[in-house]
């Protein structure tokens, strides 16, 4: 049977294979406990609302685990140029941003100002979404925390997108 929709059928199943042969080649060898960093499946995701409420009761929730010291991977996307938009592994220490590192070259970034802690990003949606503003989000399933964070349109160059993966207590 050598049809079309078979031969996509195929391409979608060698496809997935792939990435998930390349996602347990970059595994971390620790056996992975607690928040452990995990590769994420689209199952593993659930879009959300984007409204105030929702976000509010999302940042709640973050909040209240306590989860203090932890670094995730954090990829911008905006129409800001720079090396704003390259992926990076951001630290954070007692709720702080400690260090932020290049995932690429694994060197250090002098400026973590332009960078976020899973807490301030929730604030950032919330601060838009209170002026009105769009916010579009996909969220972790068994964490809550945004994996696909939109604040803005950016469609519009009037926007910031942010992509979270890899988060792991410290």
């Amino acid at each position: 049977m050598n049809t079309p929709a078979f031969a996509l059928k195929q391409l979608a199943r060698v496809v997935v294979a792939c990435v998930a042969m390349a996602a347990a080649g970059c595994a971390d060898d620790r056996p992975a406990t607690g928040l452990n960093a995990q590769v994420l499946a689209p199952g593993d995701t659930i879009t959300g609302s984007g409204q105030l409420s929702e976000l509010q009761e999302h940042r709640a929730a973050w909040v209240s685990r306590g989860i203090d010291d932890y670094q995730f991977q954090l990829q911008i996307s905006c129409f800001c140029g720079g090396d704003i938009t390259r992926p990076v592994v951001i630290e954070v220490r007692g709720g702080t941003i400690a260090k932020v590192r290049d995932v690429e070259t694994g060197n250090a970034v002098a400026n973590v100002s332009a960078y976020a802690t899973i807490t301030k990003l929730f604030d950032d949606a919330i601060a838009e979404r209170s002026r009105g503003g769009n916010v579009s989000v996909a969220y972790d399933r068994a964490l809550g925390i945004p994996v696909r964070l939109e604040v803005g349109t950016i469609a519009n160059d009037a926007g910031v997108l942010y992509l979270v993966s890899a988060l792991s207590r410290l």
